[in-house]
C-alpha cells in the first residue's frame, strides 16, 4: 500500500532530473535554468545537482526564501490589517 519513498541521487542524469522536479524530459529541458555539471565530454557524463534543482524549485514558490531570512510579521499584518506601529 505505501510504495517507498525513491532514492535520488546527488547528481542525476537527465531524465532523473526531470522526474525528479515532475516534468518530461522536453518540458524539463525548456524552462529549467540549472546548467549540468561536466563529468565526461560525452552527453552522458552530465549530471544535474540535486541541491541546485531543490533551490530553484523553492524560488519558484518563494522567491524571497532564495536569499533572504524570513521576517516576522504581527498577527495583524499575517491576516491583512496594520501592525502596531501603523495604527495612529
Amino acid at each position: 500500500m505505501n510504495a517507498p519513498i525513491p532514492y535520488w541521487p546527488a547528481a542525476l542524469r537527465l531524465d532523473q532530473a526531470a522526474a525528479y522536479v515532475g516534468l518530461s524530459v522536453d518540458t524539463f529541458k525548456e524552462v529549467c535554468p540549472i546548467k549540468p555539471i561536466h563529468f565526461t565530454q560525452s552527453t552522458r557524463g552530465h549530471r544535474y545537482l540535486r541541491a541546485s534543482l531543490d533551490n530553484w524549485l523553492v524560488s519558484l514558490v518563494r522567491p524571497q526564501w532564495s536569499n533572504s531570512a524570513p521576517t516576522k510579521r504581527r498577527i495583524g499584518e499575517k491576516i491583512g490589517g496594520q501592525g502596531e506601529a501603523v495604527r495612529s
